[in-house]
């Protein structure tokens, strides 16, 4: 069958795929090894007055972080600390029981598949009561359900250092000015390289207003093994732009109170403003970001003429 392609004199330069198309490669390159990683100062959300100053404390004074130079194959089965209040490694970690109580790990946070916990294949319940420590979960039927659980386990990591932290206070062991962090939370799969590092980064972006790139650079320069296939690069990078919004709505919120004027009437709207908003919609041009940085491709080249 001739294509009307051909009849115009243009050949495919590859052949048609009726599959819906790919998200593009999103390139991760290496951090420099001779440069420290800093990290900016908190910047997390929903959180009121005084817990927002508790994990000030708490993430202060840890911003700045060398990346592991002589990493060797076996550190795969070991936890390492991504901050000093929380690690990120395989269930192996957890059987450690002299590193748990060497590094002070008081949570042991388990980021696995439904199925997985319906069988109750992995878990850190059992060690936590021999600890005498705190244990949680975060179930997720596939990776795709990552991004709905990044919020549900950053609160679940706050919350148990924000309660650690009130204990510490009471009991007089922790002050305000204290650089000890009394709660660490070991995060772990099955292999601490792939849901559980996911995690860890979007904790970072969560917590610091670190973007993909500068996310996974951190997590990797302290557990070299991890890996971030395209697919939980892409999620995170939604998740990114989910921040990104919630900030600005934050940002929009409170500049709004701050500037407000008790009593003023607010604007009418004008009957003219709906069309006008039409018309700025149509000339949106976000969403050309989709396309920025794709190679140039040609489909079709012109047929020589014999």
């Amino acid at each position: 069958m001739i294509t009307a392609s051909q009849l115009r004199g243009a050949t495919p330069v590859g052949g048609y795929s009726w599959r819906p198309p790919s998200p593009p490669h999103i390139h991760v390159p290496q951090a420099p090894e001779d440069q420290a990683l800093v990290l900016p100062a908190y910047n997390g959300m929903n959180y009121d007055a005084e817990e927002r100053e508790i994990l000030k404390i708490i993430t202060r004074n840890h911003n700045v972080v060398v990346g592991v130079k002589d990493w060797k194959y076996e550190m795969r089965r070991n936890a390492q600390a991504i901050q000093p209040f929380f690690y990120l490694g395989p269930s192996s970690a957890t059987r450690d029981l002299d590193f748990l109580r060497r590094e002070g790990i008081t949570m042991l946070l388990v980021i696995r598949n439904t199925m997985t916990a319906a069988a109750s294949l992995l878990s850190g319940d059992r060690v936590a009561r021999e600890l005498g420590i705190q244990a949680a979960a975060v179930d997720v039927a596939g990776n795709q359900e990552l991004i709905a659980a990044f919020p549900r386990a950053c609160k679940i990591i706050n919350d148990h250092l924000i309660s650690q932290f009130r204990q510490g206070i009471a009991n007089g062991t922790v002050h305000a000015g204290s650089v000890t962090t009394p709660g660490k939370v070991l995060i772990f799969c099955e292999s601490g390289n792939e849901r559980s590092a996911a995690v860890a980064a979007a904790y970072l972006m969560n917590m610091f207003g670190l973007d993909l790139i500068a996310a996974i650079q951190y997590v990797q320069s302290q557990r070299f093994c991890v890996a971030f296939d395209d697919g939980l690069k892409n999620l995170l990078l939604n998740y990114e732009e989910l921040l990104s919004a919630q900030r600005c709505v934050s940002a929009a919120t409170t500049t709004r109170q701050v500037t407000s004027i008790p009593n003023q009437p607010k604007p009418k709207r004008r009957r003219g403003d709906d069309s006008d908003d039409e018309m700025n919609m149509s000339f949106d041009s976000a969403d050309d970001e989709r396309f920025a940085g794709r190679g140039a491709f040609v489909p079709f080249q012109d047929t020589e003429p014999s």
